[in-house]
């Protein structure tokens, strides 16, 4: 199907966008081509250079924005429109930096918003550079227009999102404590469904709670040599192989979570076929999901699946120096989601049963989690989000979710801000999966709903 017919074809689908375009609606592609352009690959991150790009289409609107520099290069830009008070502000937040983009791995260059065949890719075209040319343009559409507004509205695009030790928003809240006031926050970690045949959006889901991410390193050690010898037990490399593979067929128990329990409540009135009475037997017995509705959803839906249990998947893998040494060392990294009200201790022990291998060193952090979920039901948000999404999305629905990762929202719920994720563009799964992979990208026809749904809902919201 070509460009402009999969265009018409959704325009004229249940779901379409039923406002007219604003002078915004071609801004949107050409700051999203400018964002795309800088390389804020993380580490190190350059969120300078992006931040100076949207503090000139802030200023532009007559919008002022503050940088906050965490370390050098390393800057989150700050923007507020002043409500009257009568609300407590809301936090726009979206990230810039990206993950790593390998020219090689990609069809076009990573750096360069490139439309093919109704699709527009790029690195950090979904993960978060979308959002973040959506949010700034909806500050500008509020700014100019004069929408009165009850509450602050608080844009913040942050650093350090992909690995967040260094610079993250934890600094950023150290540095700028007023942040703490808002009441609701608006961040990445949604879901917005298209289905396969792209005609319609099946639902709306506001992330309202994540699982929590845990690192485990394996370590098994002993007396190496050289290749032409080989030894008389299995050497550490092959000792940790054998306990990478065990580990990584691990499986946890699943389990229903409240938030999660809402979302399959929602998902199985729009899931038709197998899908849906996987869903149906999943509710039947929420305290003990029967094993083979979950593996029915692994392998139609595996985001949704993997938020019904723990999971552990084998990530990096570290042995050897030369073909002709036996290395003494080896290691591995799992990296570990955990559901939030999860016993790491517990996690640990089974992790260190798979492992089988008691020559191996486990080590997890095993501090309690610390990731609340933010209040799903009758609140200014949720309904401000309901109806900018039967706005722009009429007959979606739209429920909370948990997302299979983590976001930059449990850090603003931890110091009382109810944060809550949405995916401004609706993608199909396998659109989604494409964030973080070579050739990210989202539906052409997605882009101006995507900034029509972020721009309603605030205006929803500051009333």
């Amino acid at each position: 199907m070509s460009p402009l017919l999969l265009a018409l074809t959704l325009l004229a689908a249940p779901g379409r966008v039923t406002s007219a375009p604003t002078d915004e609606a071609g801004n949107m592609r050409v700051l999203l081509a400018e964002l795309i352009a800088v390389d804020n690959t993380n580490p190190p991150g350059n969120e300078a250079a992006a931040a100076h790009v949207a503090a000139r289409w802030l200023r532009e609107a007559g919008i002022d924005s503050q940088f906050v520099e965490i370390a050098p290069g390393r800057v989150h830009l700050v923007a507020r429109l002043p409500g009257t008070g009568a609300a407590r502000p809301v936090l726009v937040l979206a990230h810039v930096d990206t993950v790593p983009a390998a020219r090689s791995e990609w069809t076009s260059d990573p750096w360069t918003l490139t439309e093919r065949d109704g699709f527009l890719y790029g690195r950090g075209v979904q993960d978060n550079k979308g959002m973040v040319a959506a949010s700034i343009l909806a500050l500008r559409r509020m700014h100019r227009a004069g929408t009165p507004r009850s509450r602050d509205v608080v844009l913040v695009l942050s650093a350090d999102e992909e690995v967040g030790a260094q610079a993250g928003i934890d600094k950023l809240l150290e540095r700028r404590p007023e942040l703490r006031e808002a009441e609701f926050a608006l961040n990445e970690g949604g879901l917005t469904e298209l289905t396969a045949d792209r005609r319609r959006v099946r639902f709306v889901n506001l992330q309202a709670a994540e699982r929590v991410s845990r690192q485990v390193v394996l370590t098994a050690t002993g007396p190496g040599g050289h290749s032409s010898v080989p030894p008389p037990t299995p050497s550490p490399l092959v000792r940790l192989a054998a306990a990478v593979a065990r580990v990584g067929a691990l499986t946890f128990p699943p389990r229903l979570t409240p938030v999660t329990r809402l979302n399959v409540e929602g998902r199985v009135k729009v899931t038709p076929g197998e899908g849906g009475q996987a869903l149906q037997r999943l509710l039947a017995q929420p305290d003990a999901p029967p094993l083979e509705a979950v593996n029915t959803l692994a392998r139609l839906d595996p985001a949704l699946a993997a938020v019904l249990r723990t999971t552990c998947v084998p990530t990096v893998f570290h042995a050897g120096t030369r073909p002709n040494v036996i290395p003494a060392t080896a290691e591995a990294t799992l990296n570990c989601r955990l559901l939030p009200d999860d016993d790491v201790q517990q996690v640990r022990a089974r992790i260190v049963e798979a492992v089988a291998d008691p020559d191996i060193q486990v080590e997890m952090n095993v501090k309690p989690l610390d990731s609340p979920a933010s209040p799903v039901g009758d609140n200014a948000l949720f309904r401000a989000a309901t109806a900018a999404a039967a706005h722009v999305w009429p007959g979606a629905p739209l429920f909370p979710r948990m997302s299979t990762g983590t976001t930059e929202s449990t850090a603003l719920r931890r110091v009382g801000i109810h944060a809550y994720g949405i995916d401004p563009f609706a993608l199909t799964p396998e659109d989604a999966r494409t964030a973080h992979a070579p050739n990210e990208r989202i539906p052409v026809a997605s882009l101006q709903p995507g900034a029509e749904f972020v721009h309603r809902l605030l205006v929803e919201l500051v009333k």
